[in-house]
């Protein structure tokens, strides 16, 4: 089965991806709703690259409970290593908007073992993006689900900006053209069900939307 794990810019290029990299608990409200610590420093996990979603439908697993969380996404422009803080935006080919879909029953049970998440991250689809664009959202950024907000943030909210993750994350690893990063979800996780509407934006603009079944 061939299987075409790419994203779109807004000129319709297509850009095939690489990796999928993730923050974790990158904003302080959500580390409140989940009971766990604020991080001292950035941490990531990765999603597989099956779990690149660009359509407009999502299909739950089976006996799972999938929850929401919107974030800021970032495709990387170009191969680099240590980069300094100063220096990212030379390394950003687009921002978009995305939800990181978790199984956060299994991810808890995950998480008490101490083992590591990426079965509770990673499944079919579970990596939802929009089309990328060059200018950055400044605005706040938003989730509706049934045409009601459940998540709302700002990308000034978050503990480590884009800038220090990306100057963290490649000088830990080497980052590749076409990678993404998923920069972290605000407060208002929740579980998603079947026959959801779910839409995200920006401001005024909806970006995406997709249904669940």
């Amino acid at each position: 089965m061939t299987m075409n794990f790419s994203v779109k810019t807004k000129q319709n290029t297509l850009i095939s991806i690489r990796n999928i990299y993730c923050i974790g608990r990158n904003y302080r409200a959500h580390a409140t709703e989940l009971n766990s610590e604020v991080p001292k420093e950035p941490f990531f996990f990765q999603k597989s690259l099956p779990s690149l979603n660009t359509s407009n439908e999502f299909t739950i697993p089976k006996d799972r409970e999938i929850h929401h969380e919107l974030e800021v996404v970032i495709l990387i422009r170009k191969n680099g290593e240590e980069i300094p803080v100063t220096n990212t935006d030379d390394y950003i080919l687009g921002y978009g908007l995305g939800l990181d879909l978790t199984d956060r029953k299994y991810q808890n049970e995950l998480i008490r073992d101490q083992l590591p998440w990426l079965l509770s991250k990673s499944f079919k689809g579970s990596a939802i993006v929009s089309c990328f664009q060059e200018e950055k959202i400044s605005e706040d950024f938003w989730l509706k689900i049934n045409g009601d907000i459940h998540q709302k943030g700002n990308i000034n909210q978050m503990i480590f900006s884009i800038a220090e993750q990306i100057s963290f994350l490649s000088g830990m690893l080497p980052l590749m053209k076409g990678d993404i990063i998923f920069t972290g979800t605000p407060s208002g996780v929740g579980p998603i069900q079947n026959g959801d509407k779910l839409e995200f934006g920006y401001g005024a603009k909806t970006i995406h939307s997709l249904m669940v079944k």
